[in-house]
C-alpha cells in the first residue's frame, strides 16, 4: 500500500463545516437521553453558583468528550468540531467545563454520584442485557488503585503504599457468570491513604445498589487481602450478602494451613495458564484444599467481629535450590476466607475471577482516567464520577450492539463505533449521516443505530 499521488498534488484544507469525526456519539447521546441523563443531573447537581448553571448540559459535554477518547478537560474540544453543532445542542466549551467542574465541593461530588448511581439503575432496565444473570449469581468486587501524579500541585496526592506519588481511587464493581462488569461506584482518597478506608460503607451502599439495579438473589462480594478486615467482612454480613476475601498471611492463617493432612489436598488444572502475582512464573497445575478458619480472634482489634468460615487454600509448587545445589520442592500459598457454600472446585474459581476488577482499572485508564487532569481534589473526583458514568454507558452501548461488543473493552468500542467519520446531509427535516462505505463495522453500527432510534 503506497500513495496514490506525488507529493506535491496533495493538499489539506479544514474547511468541510458538514463533517464530523464520531458519528457513534450520535446513538451513545440518544441512549442517555432515553433514561434521561440530562435532566437527572439538572434536578439533583446544584452548585448554588454562577458557573453551576445548566449543569446537564456541561456533564453531557464532559461524557462526550469522554465517550470520544478526551482524557483532559482541553481535549473536550473534540465534540465542537465540523458539524457537530448539526447534531447537537448544549454543546460547551472546555474552559466551561473546567469553570463547572472547579465549583465543586465534597457535598456536591455525592449529588453527581448518586446521579451515576441512578443511571445504572436505570441503564439495566433501558439495556436489560447489561447486567444479564445477576438476577440468579452477582458478584461485587472491590479495589483500590494508585493513579499517578507529578508535582505537588494536585491537591490529596500523596506517596502511596507502593512508593508512587498519586491519587486513590476506590472502585465498586457489579457482574455475574455471564456479563461483564458494570461500576456501581467510586471514591477519590488522598494517595496515602489506607486501601481499607471508607471499604466498608462502600460495600454496604454498592449491595444496596447492585439490589435496585436486579441482584435479588445471591451476592459475593470478593476482594484481596488488602480488605480483610474485621469491620469489611462484618458490614458485608449484615446485608445478607456472602464474602470471598482474600486471607492475609498472618500466624494464625499460617497455623490452620499448617495443620491440613497431606492427604487433602487434590490437583487442579488450569485451562488457561496465569501468572504467580508474586513470581510472574507461569502456573499450569496447583493443589486445594479446604479448613476453617476463626479470623479476627483480638477483641482490642476487631470488637465482637470475631468470624468462623471456610478457608480456601491453594498451593503450587516451586523448585528451588539448598546450600548444596540441590532442588528441591517448596509451595507457594494463597488462601481465600469466604462463607459461601460452593464446591472447593467453583468457589476457588470464582475468587481468581476477582481479577475482572483489573480489566475495568484497564479500560477507566486507556480513556478518562489517563489522568487527573485539575489541580482541585473535588474536581478530579468529580471527573472520576463521570468516568465511571461514561464506562457504564459505554458498556450498555455495547449490549445493545452484539454479543462480541458487550464483552469488548471500552477502546474497541470507541474504534469499531465511536469514532465513525460521517457527513452530514439535509433532506427537507431529516438528517441523514453518510458513513463510509465498506466500513468494517457496518452491521454493528446499524444494529445500536437502530437499537436508539426505533420509533413506537
Amino acid at each position: 500500500m503506497r500513495s496514490s499521488h506525488t507529493p506535491s498534488a496533495v493538499s489539506v484544507r479544514f474547511d468541510d463545516v458538514g463533517l464530523v469525526s464520531c458519528a457513534g456519539l450520535v446513538p451513545v447521546l440518544r441512549l442517555a437521553e432515553d433514561i434521561g441523563l440530562g435532566g437527572l443531573i439538572d434536578q439533583w447537581v446544584d452548585l448554588g453558583i454562577p458557573v453551576g448553571a445548566h449543569s446537564g448540559a456541561k456533564a453531557l459535554s464532559v461524557v462526550a468528550g469522554m465517550v470520544a477518547g478526551a482524557d483532559s478537560i482541553e481535549d473536550l474540544d473534540v465534540v465542537r468540531h465540523g458539524g457537530m453543532r448539526r447534531l447537537f445542542t448544549g454543546l460547551r466549551a472546555p474552559s466551561t467545563c473546567g469553570s463547572w467542574l472547579r465549583g465543586f465541593t465534597h457535598g456536591h461530588v455525592r449529588q453527581l454520584a448518586s446521579v451515576a448511581s441512578e443511571a445504572v439503575v436505570r441503564l439495566a432496565g433501558r439495556v436489560p442485557s447489561l447486567l444479564a444473570g445477576v438476577e440468579g449469581l452477582a458478584f461485587i468486587d472491590i479495589d483500590a488503585k494508585i493513579k499517578e501524579t507529578y508535582g505537588h500541585g494536585k491537591q490529596g496526592s500523596g506517596i502511596a503504599y507502593n512508593g508512587v506519588r498519586g491519587l486513590n481511587h476506590l472502585v465498586a464493581t457489579l457482574s455475574s457468570p455471564v456479563c461483564a462488569p458494570a461500576i456501581l461506584t467510586a471514591r477519590l482518597r488522598g494517595g496515602n491513604c489506607d486501601s481499607r478506608r471508607g471499604a466498608a460503607s462502600m460495600i454496604t451502599e454498592a449491595i444496596g445498589l447492585a439490589r435496585r439495579a436486579g441482584a435479588r438473589g445471591m451476592i459475593v462480594v470478593r476482594a484481596d487481602s488488602a480488605f480483610f478486615t474485621g469491620p469489611i467482612i462484618a458490614a458485608i454480613r449484615r446485608t445478607g450478602a456472602y464474602f470471598s476475601v482474600t486471607a492475609q498471611k498472618n500466624a494464625a492463617v499460617k497455623n490452620v494451613i499448617n495443620a491440613i493432612d497431606d492427604d487433602a489436598w487434590t490437583e487442579i488444572a488450569y485451562r488457561h495458564p496465569i501468572p504467580d502475582p508474586e513470581t510472574g512464573e507461569v502456573i499450569t497445575h496447583a493443589e486445594i484444599a479446604e479448613t476453617t478458619l476463626t479470623a479476627f480472634v483480638h477483641a482490642a482489634e476487631n470488637p465482637g467481629r470475631q468470624v468462623t468460615a471456610r478457608l480456601l487454600v491453594r498451593r503450587t509448587p516451586r523448585f528451588t535450590r539448598n546450600d548444596q545445589g540441590e532442588l528441591f520442592r517448596v509451595f507457594h500459598y494463597h488462601a481465600v476466607f469466604t462463607d459461601t457454600r460452593f464446591d472447593l472446585p467453583v468457589a476457588d474459581k470464582h475468587h481468581r475471577e476477582h481479577a475482572i476488577i483489573e480489566q475495568v482499572f484497564a479500560d477507566l485508564n486507556d480513556a478518562a482516567l489517563a489522568h487527573f487532569p485539575s489541580g482541585r481534589f473535588p474536581a478530579n473526583h468529580a471527573w472520576l464520577v463521570l468516568a465511571v458514568l461514561t464506562h457504564n454507558l459505554l458498556r450498555a452501548t455495547g449490549c445493545l450492539t452484539s454479543a462480541f461488543h458487550a464483552k469488548a473493552r471500552t477502546g474497541t468500542l470507541r474504534k469499531q463505533l465511536i469514532t465513525i467519520p460521517a457527513r452530514i446531509t439535509r433532506t427537507a427535516r431529516r438528517i441523514t449521516l453518510r458513513l463510509p462505505a465498506n466500513w468494517p463495522w457496518q452491521t454493528a453500527y446499524q444494529a445500536l443505530f437502530t437499537a436508539t432510534h426505533r420509533t413506537t
